[in-house]
């Protein structure tokens, strides 16, 4: 499996002089002038489909796998079915994979014949600009998700976690394209199948036939399209060779029955982010805060920077705050977020860095730095305003504790023990006081006091039409002639993590000389002080989020106590879970941007929808790593 890292996928190379979308790397068509007619008879009849979402109509959703996705055809054609059928399951699903895309271009040529089809092939039209591999989220429509996953087949769905109903084999000809019919993908296909998931291809090779029955589907041969050869179908029974978890350290476990309701300690944006995604999946959203008001601790400044965090070299860290910064996009209305894109100084930029490799219009390389031109800044008091919708019922309570009843729900307690709300899922992602709640992880968590300072400005510079970074920050507010500073983080002891941040009056000199130097330092030097602001940031030792289950940890040390004596990984059994409980924190000074696609992922895991982030992703997040990376050194 190919490690996750900034890399692009290739565009697909299509014949100039053939008239159809003729692909000459696989010398091979996208498809003809039956294709609509064929796309239904092959995938649609193939699969039942009508009939599946018929019996299935109480479900929550419908998740379908393809291998190929090619012009989008099988999605659009699918789309088209689901909207014209009354009874079927609430959301559809469709993960298809691709690893030499059309260009937007490309799409309009493949589908000028097709003037019917126009307005839905509109309604991709933005998929087709994606060049990063891996994976990608869309929301088509209010109930249609569409993933799209960028790649080799088999590598990419090696790092998907999702449970697949029904299967659309559509690679080009297995004698041309053998990758998209090769036992190591059809293994894959078994591990994300559950007895009953259901295929459809249009070829009868023997070759398949043969890959699909070793890892357990029982395969039928059938009439293909208008007198064409035979094709294959059939459903998954068992899998012959025992399905291997390699992560069962990082459990990802879901919540049966389906749960209606949820709780969330925290109102920041994490928790605001978590109950919109929550809402949007029908849940009930209950959300207790210490304050008064959501967004008045850490994320409680007026207006905060959204950018992606990217490095000179390749990671899957760097990756996973790219991946995030396009999710954040997508979540934030235009109400919100005012994308005027973002100047950063870094001197340590040269001819090695990475970014310089990276798409323009998410960062450019300058003779001092960076400018991120996608990149901006959010109204947080507008936001506020638009995710509070989403909470059913807020709570202004203080936290202090909170247990496990015998009948398995979870009680949440104030300081005088008095119980302030008892819930059957609870989601904590209260910042810092995450970890007095969940004192086990306090020992890989640090704190930093953050402040900013609003300004009025008299005069406005002609030239400030980006927020700026250097060090700190410098957010320009155009419209109402103000400037929001902040950036100089403190650490504060242990003994001050639970405690209200204090302003520290020397912070605001201290932010203003990190722009001595620049060309907007005089209209700085002349303005108002508004208002301050303070909060306490939670950071794990890592810099990267925690989000997921809570794993049990006396037991999961027990069972893994001689895992730094190298014992195979299979050998050891799936770490246990805290049941029904969840964790969220540790965003620290880049919250607004991964919030989203978080709570995007958590909610998904807890609902068993397929997750948006490959398991490489997923296991650099996991709340259990740290306890894992622990018991893999030998003790001193």
């Amino acid at each position: 499996m190919r490690p996750l890292s900034y890399r692009n996928i290739h565009t697909a190379d299509i014949s100039e002089q053939n008239p159809q979308l003729h692909n000459q790397q696989f010398d091979d068509i996208y498809h003809h002038q039956d294709a609509l007619a064929e796309s239904r008879y092959v995938f649609h009849v193939g699969n039942q489909l009508l009939q599946q979402w018929q019996e299935n109509a109480t479900d929550t959703h419908f998740v379908i796998g393809e291998t190929g996705f090619g012009s989008g055809l099988n999605f659009l054609t699918t789309r088209q079915l689901w909207q014209n059928t009354t009874n079927k399951p609430k959301q559809l699903h469709f993960i298809s994979s691709e690893q030499w895309l059309l260009t937007p271009e490309q799409l309009q040529r493949a589908y000028q014949d097709f003037s019917d089809l126009q307005p839905d092939v509109a309604r991709i039209q933005h998929v087709f600009h994606q060049r990063r591999a891996g994976f990608h989220r869309f929301q088509i429509d209010q109930d249609i998700t569409l993933y799209l996953l960028l790649g080799d087949a088999s590598s990419c769905l090696q790092q998907l976690n999702a449970r697949v109903d029904a299967w659309f084999l559509d690679g080009f000809s297995p004698a041309k394209n053998p990758a998209m019919w090769s036992l190591e993908l059809f293994t894959e296909m078994a591990r994300l199948s559950v007895p009953g998931s259901t295929f459809a291809t249009f070829t009868a090779a023997s070759q398949v036939r043969k890959n699909l029955q070793k890892v357990g589907f029982e395969v039928t041969k059938t009439a293909g399209f208008q007198g064409k050869r035979e094709r294959l179908v059939g459903q998954f029974k068992a899998a012959i060779e025992p399905v291997i978890v390699k992560k069962d350290w990082a459990p990802t476990p879901k919540i049966s029955p389906t749960p209606e309701r949820l709780t969330i300690i925290g109102g920041g944006i994490a928790g605001l982010c978590l109950a919109q995604v929550a809402r949007q999946r029908g849940l009930h959203v209950t959300l207790i805060d210490q304050y008064e008001h959501a967004l008045s601790g850490a994320s409680g400044n007026p207006y905060a920077l959204m950018m992606p965090y990217l490095t000179a070299q390749s990671s899957p860290e760097a990756l996973f705050y790219w991946r995030a910064f396009e999710a954040a996009v997508q979540f934030y209305p235009d109400s919100v977020f005012n994308a005027i894109g973002v100047q950063a100084t870094d001197k340590t930029s040269g001819s090695a860095d990475g970014r310089t490799d990276l798409p323009n219009n998410l960062i450019q390389a300058t003779e001092n730095g960076f400018i991120y031109p996608g990149s901006g800044i959010i109204d947080t008091t507008s936001l506020l305003l638009y995710l509070l919708k989403a909470v059913d019922v807020y709570k202004t309570a203080q936290v202090s504790s909170i247990e496990q009843t015998t009948q398995g729900q979870w009680q949440i307690n104030d300081a005088s023990n008095h119980i302030i709300d008892c819930c059957d899922v609870l989601l904590v992602a209260a910042g810092i006081q995450s970890v007095r709640l969940l004192p086990e992880f306090k020992q890989w968590f640090s704190a930093r006091r953050g402040q900013t300072e609003l300004y009025q400005l008299a005069d406005w510079p002609s030239e400030f039409d980006r927020a700026q970074l250097n060090n700190g920050y410098l957010l320009p507010i155009k419209q109402q002639q103000q400037v929001l500073m902040g950036g100089d983080y403190q650490h504060i002891p242990e003994s001050d993590w639970f405690k209200p941040a204090k302003a520290d009056p020397q912070d605001p000199q201290k932010n203003l000389n990190h722009w001595q130097k620049h060309s907007h330092n005089p209209a700085l030097e002349n303005a108002t002080l508004l208002r301050t602001h303070s909060g306490i940031r939670a950071n794990s030792l890592d810099h990267l989020p925690l989000c997921g289950p809570v794993v049990d940890g006396p037991q999961f040390k027990k069972d893994y106590a001689d895992l730094h004596h190298g014992r195979h990984w299979q050998s050891y059994p799936a770490a246990q879970v805290r049941h029904n409980l969840y964790l969220l924190t540790g965003l620290g000074s880049r919250g607004y941007t991964s919030a989203p696609l978080l709570a995007e992922y958590l909610i998904a895991m807890i609902l068993n929808q397929p997750l948006p982030l490959e398991h490489d992703l997923v296991k650099i997040l996991h709340p259990n790593r740290f306890y894992y990376r622990q018991l893999k050194k030998p003790p001193r």
